[in-house]
């Protein structure tokens, strides 16, 4: 099931979702006002397995693709959560 689908089966329509990649193994919650929230080591995770890249490769493309457009996605972007 992909994120999307997952985050409308849940009640969350209104969810922006990450597209340039759906990382749909990254998705691991929704805030408490619906911002779709991701794991970025899922999100490493699911780049190095879905196109074959490097750890610094998919770091690299989340960095720049990725976390560098989330200002433009508004006040509901998706946040995503750095594991410790």
């Amino acid at each position: 099931m992909t994120a999307a689908e997952r985050l409308l089966d849940a009640g969350y329509d209104e969810a922006v979702i990450l597209e340039n990649y759906s990382y749909d193994d990254a998705l691991i919650g929704v805030t408490e006002d619906g911002r779709a929230v991701y794991d970025f080591d899922k999100m490493v995770s699911w780049l190095m397995q879905r196109e074959g890249w490097s750890r610094l490769e998919a770091v690299e493309w989340i960095e720049f693709n990725t976390i560098g457009a989330l200002p433009y996605a508004g006040d509901q972007a998706p946040i995503i959560i750095y594991p410790i």
